[in-house]
C-alpha cells in the first residue's frame, strides 16, 4: 500500500509549457535515443550511488533532533542514522524548443528512492520523481556558423512520497515535512551540482550530424518566431 504523506510539488517552471514549440519527431527521437544511450553507457545512474549524502544527513539531523528530544527523550548521535539513494531509474527523455529564447530544452526525468534510518525512528523509504532540465543555446560565431552551447542545468523535484503500509507514528508525523523539505533542497542544489557536469560532457560529444539537424530546425523555428 502506498500512503502519500505529502506531495512536494514545485509549480513554477516545472511542467512543460503548453506554448513550447515542438521539435520534429524524427529529429527529437534521434537525439533522445543518442542521449539515453550515452547516459546508460556512461553509467549515469551509478553516479547517484557515489554521491556523498553526509551533508544531507547532517542537515536532517540538525533540524529534527531537537523536536525528537522533546517527543521521545534524549537521543544518541549521528552513528545511529543512515541514508542512501537506491533504485534509480531513467524515464523517457524529451526535447522542445524553448518558448522564451532561441534555444532547446532537454528534459530528463528520473525516479529513485531514498532509504532513511533516523535515530530511534523506524526506517523510512521515500520515493522521488525529479526532472533534469538542460537548456541549450543556439549561438553563432564570426563566420556565421551556428553551434549549440550548454546553458543552464537544473533539477526540479516533481514529487516526494513516503511509502508506508502502516499508520505513521507520532514522531515520524512530526518530522516528515522537515525531512521532505531538506530532501527537496538537496535535489535542487547539491544533486544538480553533481550531475550537471556529466550532462555537459555528454551533450558536447553528441554526433555532429544529429546536432546539425537540431540546429537547422532551431534556426527555422527562430526565423518563424521572429516573423510573428
Amino acid at each position: 500500500m502506498l500512503k502519500v504523506s505529502c506531495l512536494f510539488v514545485l509549480l513554477c517552471g516545472l511542467l512543460v509549457p503548453s506554448s513550447a514549440q515542438q521539435i520534429p519527431p524524427e529529429v527529437s527521437s534521434q537525439i533522445t535515443d543518442a542521449l539515453t544511450q550515452g547516459l546508460l553507457d556512461g553509467n549515469f545512474l551509478s553516479l547517484l550511488n557515489a554521491i556523498n549524502l553526509e551533508g544531507l544527513l547532517n542537515t536532517i539531523l540538525d533540524q529534527v533532533t531537537g523536536l525528537l528530544n522533546i517527543l521521545v527523550g534524549p537521543l544518541l548521535g549521528p552513528s545511529d542514522a543512515e541514508i542512501k539513494l537506491q533504485d534509480a531509474r531513467l524515464l523517457q527523455l524529451s526535447l522542445e524548443f524553448s518558448p522564451d529564447s532561441k534555444g532547446i530544452d532537454i528534459w530528463i526525468p528520473l525516479e529513485l528512492s531514498v532509504y532513511l534510518k533516523l535515530l530511534i525512528l523506524e526506517p523510512l523509504t521515500l520515493y522521488v520523481r525529479t526532472d533534469i532540465r538542460v537548456q541549450l543555446q543556439l549561438e553563432s560565431d564570426e563566420d556565421g556558423k551556428y553551434r549549440l552551447a550548454f546553458g543552464h542545468c537544473s533539477l526540479l523535484p516533481r514529487a516526494i512520497e513516503l511509502q508506508s503500509g502502516n499508520p505513521l507514528s507520532l514522531p515520524v508525523n512530526a518530522v516528515l515535512g522537515t525531512i521532505e523539505n531538506a530532501l527537496g533542497n538537496f535535489i535542487t542544489e547539491d544533486l544538480g551540482a553533481e550531475l550537471c557536469p556529466t550532462l555537459n560532457s555528454l551533450v558536447s560529444n553528441l554526433d555532429l550530424q544529429l546536432v546539425n539537424n537540431l540546429i537547422s530546425n532551431r534556426k527555422l523555428e527562430a526565423v518563424n518566431l521572429d516573423e510573428t
